[in-house]
């Protein structure tokens, strides 16, 4: 398995945790980007922002992207 996997992996775990209370305090269109190790999260309308809320507090880590309504899409992300 590949480090990308594996944050994959992480990502899609703590998504499924955190899933039911972002769906009740965000819109289904909202982006979630999560740094798996901490489990903390960051929401925005905008993907692009959300990760960079995610990068302020954690600089150089990979993240996990979700939209909050979907399944689908899911991606992880390397700070740069």
């Amino acid at each position: 398995m590949t480090q990308e996997d594996a944050i994959v992996k992480k990502g899609q775990e703590v998504y499924e945790t955190i899933s039911p209370e972002l769906r009740k305090k965000y819109d289904p269109a909202d982006y979630v980007t999560i740094e798996v190790d901490s489990g903390t999260y960051f929401v925005d309308k905008n993907a692009a922002k959300a990760i960079h809320k995610a990068e302020k507090k954690y600089p150089k880590k990979q993240f996990f992207l979700a939209q909050v309504g979907r399944l689908a899409g899911r991606l992880s992300w390397l700070s740069t």
